[in-house]
């Protein structure tokens, strides 16, 4: 069970979203909404019927059956479900209730507040509005001469907070169902006591991995996690502190007392402490990986596609083959073996694949039925095209760049049309082609077409990018961009 998880039936579910995290996505090329992803973990359509705003945490309620939305949509529309915010204002708290009631866009709306003590330095309030309106208790907070602390919209701080100060505390309504009461409330989070980047860091991640299923994923993600320069993994409880600037020591006091391994990557990455153990285990999605945060650039586990590995475990792949080019440790073949696929691992590198074929022993897998072979990707793309192998998925995670021995050099960005290319025709009708790549020059744009002129039997497609953990930044882009392509 997700930690986020509130409330579940066969009719509602209930999540305390993070702060941070769309309710839905903008558009095709930004990270997921909350929406989209509780979608895909469920196997469920989910009826939306409410949104908070991205930076705004708390309840949400969505409907799983034709039933509980069409009661959920009368409901939101009768005005009887009630909603409870908390928020954090810097200004002196009122010694009564408030009541503000004006348009919002021009809609009527009207929203109560009541003092609620004090947390710190900041005055606690309970806000209850009475319409849905967009920004509603940002704007009326701030008309009444309460802004939310942290708000850049209408309180603009000084001092920049980890997050916006403004929780959805609790809901009231009718269980489409029973027609009985139920109130289902999302705690008040730790940073409104504690308003400090970590804090928020650490609660971010907390609603997100259950330590059961997954105890790997970025815990800070640079500047958007209030640290510009530096990103922090973390491993079964272990630390991987990479600076892309200079070393902050504020930070590692900050990290202690955990295991801490830092390195810089300005140049070529220079490990600055020395790991614990040379191999540890680590679970992603309920399977195992063995890392090692020691080895070079990444550490045996790209921790940016584990969504794409889920999805993966999620298909039955029963009788599949599938070809995983620029293997690495064959993390995606390893999902991919785990969901009934027999899998071709693909590596320039003997002692990756290796430590791939550890992989597969870590999670109980025999990888003797599976092939392993070592060579230049490209070369053996051509190679298989000429034997008349064929694969029911391909996938394509080939490095930003890359140079092999008597070989050309690989640029992602200049490329790509013609690594697809190879890759098509190794491709079965009907099956589909997976496409990654991090450089951050090349746009989503770009990337689709490239796919395209390198594929022109592309059917339809699906594009995703890093997951909530690696955090964006205001004025930032994601780098990692994933096309799931069904060819013809």
């Amino acid at each position: 069970m997700l930690p986020l998880i509130l409330y579940e039936d066969d009719h509602l579910l209930a999540v305390n979203k993070p702060a941070g995290v769309n309710t839905h996505a903008p558009d095709r090329f930004a990270q997921e909404g909350l929406h989209e992803w509780l979608q895909r973990r469920c196997g469920l359509s989910l009826g939306i019927h409410q949104r908070l705003d991205k930076e705004v945490s708390g309840v949400l309620v969505f409907g799983k059956t034709a039933r509980a939305n069409a009661s959920l949509t009368e409901q939101f529309e009768q005005r009887t479900i009630r909603k409870t915010y908390l928020l954090l204002t810097a200004s002196p708290p009122p010694e009564n209730a408030l009541r503000c009631a004006m348009p919002v866009n021009g809609k009527s709306a009207t929203t109560s507040f009541v003092p609620a003590g004090r947390c710190g330095r900041f005055a606690l309030v309970r806000a209850e509005p009475e319409t849905g309106r967009t920004h509603q208790v940002r704007f009326h907070a701030a008309q009444v001469g309460l802004p939310v602390a942290g708000d850049p919209l209408y309180e603009k701080p000084t001092t920049p907070l980890p997050r916006l100060m403004l929780h959805a505390a609790a809901i009231e309504l009718k269980h489409p169902h029973s027609g009985q009461p139920l109130r289902i409330e999302a705690p008040q989070p730790a940073t409104f006591t504690t308003p400090d980047w970590i804090t928020a860091a650490r609660e971010f991640r907390s609603l997100l991995f259950d330590p059961a299923d997954c105890n790997a994923y970025r815990f800070l993600s640079g500047a958007a996690d209030g640290f510009p320069g530096a990103t922090v993994d973390q491993y079964a409880g272990r630390l991987l502190v990479q600076w892309y600037g200079a070393r902050d020591t504020r930070l590692i006091e900050a990290l202690s007392p955990a295991t801490i391994v830092e390195r810089t990557m300005e140049k070529q990455p220079t490990g600055l402490t020395a790991p614990v153990e040379k191999r540890f285990e680590v679970v992603e999605n309920g399977l195992r990986f063995l890392v090692c945060p020691d080895v070079g650039y990444s550490t045996g586990l790209f921790l940016d596609q584990r969504e794409n590995r889920r999805r993966l475990l999620a298909m039955d792949l029963r009788g599949k083959s599938l070809l995983n080019t620029f293997a690495y440790t064959c993390a995606f073949s390893v999902a991919a073996a785990r969901a009934g696929a027999i899998v071709t691992s693909l590596d320039l590198s003997q002692n990756y694949l290796d430590w791939g074929r550890d992989n597969f022993r870590a999670n109980g897998l025999d990888p003797a039925p599976h092939d392993f072979i070592y060579g230049d990707c490209f070369d053996w793309l051509r190679r298989l095209a000429k034997k008349g192998r064929q694969f029911d998925l391909v996938l394509l995670d080939p490095p930003t760049f890359s140079t092999v021995k008597k070989g050309p050099r690989f640029s992602a960005e200049k490329d790509y049309p013609k690594l697809v290319a190879l890759a098509e025709p190794l491709v079965k009708r009907g099956g589909m082609l997976f496409c990654a790549s991090s450089a951050r020059g090349l746009s989503p744009q770009r990337f689709v077409a490239a796919i395209k002129r390198g594929a022109p039997r592309l059917r339809h497609w699906e594009f995703a990018t890093q997951p909530f953990d690696f955090r964006v930044a205001a004025g930032e882009k994601p780098y990692l961009k994933t096309l799931w392509a069904q060819l013809d």
